[in-house]
C-alpha cells in the first residue's frame, strides 16, 4: 500500500519535508509519526495508518509535496502472501490498530492554534523558566499578534525543562515553547499537542489509503465573458480562488507561475500589489494593480526618524486600504436633537445606585441602530461579488454591533453580540468590559469577529463631522462627533438645543443615497424622542 499526504487543512496546499522519522524495512504501528513537515502554518508529522512494514520511501528532506504525494510504500502487517509469495491485496477494512506507544516523560509544549487568520505571534512575556513546576492551563507564555495579544496556557503539568523561546521572538504555530516531563497524561488535545492524524488519511481504510487521492490542484474556474460563452479555465487551488475572491480579482488576469499555469496564492498577492512578474516581492506593494511609487529620500532635507509599524497598525491598515479599494463609500450627515434624551441619561446617572454600569451615548446609539437595521435590513448586510453573475447580498439576520476603541497600540473594534437582545445596563457592562480587555491589549480574536454594523464615536475628542471608512465587508459604519448647544428654530422661538452630529458612511454598491438620508433621518428621530427610542429599541 501507499502511504501519502493527507488533507493538510484549509488554505494549505503544500508543505516541505523536514525529517523522515523511519526507514526502509522497518515495521512502524498504526499511529506511529513517519514523517515530519513544514508548512507556511506549522510543523506538523504524518502517522502511519495501519501497522506494517515500511519497503520504499519515496522522498527525503527538502521535497515539497502535496495532498496525496506518495511518501512511501509497504506492506500492511499480517497480510497473507498470494499465490505469487506477494502480500495479499489491501483488505477491504483497516485493520485493528495497534495500541499507541507509551507517551514520553518529557513533552514538548508547542504554539497552539491561535485562531482563523492568525499564524505567528511575537513572545512579549514569559511567565516561566526551568526548574519551575506547572500545572495544567497555567499560562506560561504572552503572544501579541496582529489582531491582540493572546495567553497561551501549558496543556499539562510537569517541570518545566527547558525554555526555547525569547522574549520579542517571533514564533509561529507548532513552534516548541518549551519542554516539560512528569505529568504528561493531562495533556489537553486542543492546546500544544502535535496536531492528530488528519481524519481524510486516519479515518480511511487501508484500501482507500492505496488509492490514488484526488488533487486539489489545478481545479478549472469558469467565468462567463459579456456574450454569455464561456473563457477558458483558470487552474488554481481552493485556496487561491479564495483568496482571489476575498481580495477582488478576476483569476483570468492573473499570470499563473506554476506548472501548466497554475496560479498560486503568491501570483495573485503580487497582481494585488502590481509587481511585475518577476520582480521582487514587496518592492511595490499597492491595491488592486495600483503601483505606489518610492518615496524620495526625505533625509536629503533635514533630520528624521523612522519607526516601523507594529503588527496592529500594519492590520489597520491593510483592513482600511482593502475596504476603501473594494467599497465605493459615500458618507451622508445629519444632526440629531439629543436635548432631552441627554436630560435623561443623566438623571438615570444620578439616580444609579454606586457601581451600576456607565451609560453613554455610545449605548444609547446602540439601541438606535438596531431599531434602524430592522427598518432597512440591507444596512446590514454584505455584498458577495463573486456569487453567480451579478453577485449577491447576504442579509443577517442577527445585530452585532462593532465599537471602534481607541488604544495606545491602535484602533481595534470588538463586537457586542445580539445587541438586540440586551438591555441598555447589560449593554454598558459588556461594552465596558470589551473597551477594558483592548486597552490592555487583552482581546481575544473571537471577540472582534462577527460584526454587522459599526459605531465610532469620537465625541470625548471632538470635531464636527468625519467620514469613517467602512469595517469591510460590513457595507455601513456611524460616525458621532461631539454634541453642540445650538440655536435652533422651534415653532416661533430660538431655543439652545443639543445637537448631535451624525456621520453615516455606506457602501454605494449596495445603498442608494437616499437610503443614506432616510437611515440618518431614522437616527435622529430617535435620538430625538427618547420615548420612540425605548419602544424600538
Amino acid at each position: 500500500m501507499d502511504f501519502r499526504v493527507p488533507n493538510m487543512g484549509e488554505g494549505i496546499e503544500s508543505a516541505t519535508v523536514v525529517r523522515v522519522l523511519v526507514s526502509e524495512g522497518a515495521a512502524v504501528s498504526a499511529g506511529q509519526d513517519t514523517v515530519e513537515v513544514e508548512t507556511e502554518k506549522s510543523t506538523f508529522t504524518i502517522p502511519a495508518p495501519v501497522a506494517g512494514t515500511i519497503e520504499k520511501i519515496q522522498v527525503k528532506p527538502g521535497d515539497k509535496v502535496a495532498e496525496g504525494t506518495v511518501l512511501m510504500t509497504g506492506s500492511i502487517a499480517g497480510a497473507p502472501p498470494q499465490a505469487d509469495g506477494q502480500p495479499a491485496a489491501t483488505p477491504k477494512s483497516t485493520p485493528k490498530a495497534a495500541p499507541a506507544p507509551k507517551a514520553s516523560s518529557r513533552k514538548e509544549i508547542r504554539v497552539p492554534d491561535l485562531g482563523e487568520g492568525i499564524v505567528s505571534g511575537t513572545a512579549v512575556s514569559i511567565f516561566v523558566k526551568p526548574g519551575d513546576m506547572i500545572t495544567a492551563e497555567q499560562p506560561i507564555l504572552e503572544l501579541e499578534t496582529d489582531k491582540a495579544t493572546i495567553p497561551i496556557p501549558s496543556p499539562t503539568g510537569g517541570r518545566v525543562e527547558e525554555v526555547r523561546v525569547q522574549l520579542s521572538q517571533p514564533v509561529v504555530i507548532g513552534d516548541v515553547i518549551a519542554v516539560v516531563s512528569g505529568d504528561a497524561a493531562k495533556s489537553i488535545a486542543t492546546l500544544g499537542a502535535k496536531p492528530a492524524a488528519p481524519k481524510s488519511l486516519a479515518s480511511k481504510s487501508a484500501a482507500e489509503a492505496a488509492l490514488p487521492q484526488p488533487q486539489a490542484n489545478a481545479v478549472a474556474e469558469l467565468s462567463p465573458t459579456r456574450n454569455g460563452n464561456h473563457r477558458a479555465p483558470v487552474p488554481a487551488g481552493p485556496a487561491t480562488r479564495r483568496l482571489a475572491r476575498e481580495l477582488g480579482v478576476d483569476l483570468h488576469e492573473v499570470i499563473g507561475s506554476a506548472s501548466g499555469g497554475r496560479v498560486t496564492q503568491d501570483d495573485v498577492k503580487a497582481f494585488v500589489r502590481g509587481i511585475p512578474k518577476g520582480a521582487k516581492a514587496g518592492a511595490a506593494p499597492a491595491a488592486l494593480g495600483a503601483v505606489i511609487p518610492q518615496l524620495p529620500d526625505f533625509s536629503k532635507y533635514g533630520p528624521i526618524e523612522t519607526k516601523p509599524f507594529t503588527a496592529l497598525r500594519k492590520t489597520i491598515a491593510k483592513n482600511l486600504s482593502l475596504s476603501w479599494t473594494v467599497a465605493p463609500q459615500v458618507t451622508q450627515h445629519d444632526v440629531a436633537d439629543i436635548t432631552d434624551l441627554e436630560a435623561g441619561r443623566k438623571r438615570f446617572l444620578d439616580a444609579a445606585p454606586k457601581g451600576s454600569p456607565k451609560i453613554t451615548m455610545t449605548m444609547l446609539a446602540i439601541k438606535a441602530c438596531v431599531a434602524a437595521l430592522k427598518a432597512f435590513p440591507h444596512f446590514n448586510a454584505s455584498y458577495d461579488a463573486n456569487a453567480g453573475e451579478h453577485g449577491e447580498l447576504i442579509l443577517k439576520r442577527y445585530y452585532n454591533i462593532g465599537i471602534a476603541v481607541d488604544t495606545e497600540r491602535g484602533l481595534v473594534v470588538p463586537v457586542i453580540r445580539d445587541a438586540d437582545k440586551k438591555s441598555v445596563a447589560e449593554l454598558a457592562r459588556e461594552l465596558a468590559d470589551l473597551a477594558d480587555k483592548a486597552r490592555a491589549g487583552k482581546l481575544m480574536p473571537d471577540e472582534m469577529r462577527g460584526g454587522t454594523f459599526t459605531i465610532t464615536n469620537l465625541g470625548g475628542i471632538g470635531g464636527t463631522t468625519f467620514s469613517p471608512i467602512i469595517n469591510y465587508p460590513e457595507v455601513a459604519i456611524l460616525g458621532l462627533s461631539r454634541s453642540t448647544l445650538q440655536p435652533i428654530v422651534r415653532g416661533d422661538r430660538i431655543e439652545p438645543r443639543l445637537m448631535l452630529p451624525l456621520s453615516l458612511t455606506y457602501d454605494h454598491r449596495v445603498i442608494d443615497g437616499a437610503d443614506g438620508a432616510r437611515f440618518t433621518a431614522r437616527l435622529a428621530a430617535a435620538f430625538s424622542d427618547p420615548i420612540r427610542m425605548i419602544i424600538e429599541g
